[in-house]
């Protein structure tokens, strides 16, 4: 049986959760410890959406922060400010799923499993990159930088798997052909995602050229699965632009596929 987590605190004063106006002081961690596994636990959470499943049948077991060189007290300070959910797996042989019991707050064990936050997921999706883009202007990252960004932060288009990433975050994954949006981001990626590139596209005598670049922008807007990309027009109606945060697009809200 699963149980819905608690989270726990002592002391007078509660945690701080992560909302419109509070943001993680992430220069706390060392090494950019925290924003790595935000980053890790914001691709658990969108496998197991892809898959329409609950997202503790993908959480992390604790070994995996180790790894990632976080301590007990780097857990504890990221669960206390909201941003993380853990509890004890109880799996055994022969059950249907994964199953899991609270854990004693602020504690953990071998079997202790993490999750993000409601307050964690909202932090991914609209914060997480514009933190480490900070971070790196402080000085933070030594990894190369272009278009003011780390070579991290810069997407990726990955014709074979059909997918459109930032880091190891995909953002929109094609299910079926999409040419005119796999022409734009084709393009980006050969150019190294310049700040802007002229519309890729070829000429078609029945379509407006104008018209058919603004559908698609709006197109590659939609069904992200990580609203992490906004693309947009030049202002002339021939060219593509991007930046990296969220592009918008409230979820839930249904469009054609495209």
């Amino acid at each position: 049986m699963i149980y819905r987590n608690e989270l726990f605190h002592n002391g007078p004063n509660p945690p701080h959760a992560v909302n419109g106006s509070t943001v993680a002081d992430f220069n706390l961690l060392p090494g950019h410890r925290g924003l790595a596994a935000i980053r890790y636990l914001a691709e658990a959470a969108g496998l197991a959406r892809d898959l329409g499943r609950d997202p503790w049948d993908f959480a992390v077991e604790i070994q995996t922060f180790r790894e990632l060189g976080l301590t007990n007290n780097d857990l504890r300070w990221l669960i206390c400010k909201g941003l993380l959910e853990h509890k004890q797996e109880v799996t055994a042989v022969g059950d249907s799923r994964r199953g899991f019991q609270p854990d004693r707050p602020l504690c953990f064990s071998e079997n202790t499993c993490i999750v993000l936050s409601e307050e964690g997921l909202a932090f991914a999706r609209s914060e997480l990159v514009s933190l480490a883009t900070r971070d790196e202007a402080a000085g933070l990252s030594s990894t190369a930088s272009r278009n003011g960004r780390s070579s991290e932060l810069v997407p990726k288009w990955d014709r074979e798997r059909q997918e459109l990433r930032v880091g190891k975050i995909v953002v929109k994954q094609f299910k079926v052909p999409a040419i005119n949006q796999e022409r734009i981001l084709a393009a980006f990626e050969e150019e190294g995602w310049p700040v802007q590139i002229d519309d890729p596209l070829p000429p078609h005598p029945e379509q407006d050229p104008k018209r058919r670049l603004h559908d698609t922008i709006n197109s590659l807007n939609r069904n992200q699965k990580e609203a992490l990309i906004q693309f947009s027009g030049n202002g002339n109606g021939q060219g593509v632009r991007w930046v990296l945060g969220r592009n918008g697009e409230r979820r839930g809200e249904h469009s054609a596929p495209r």
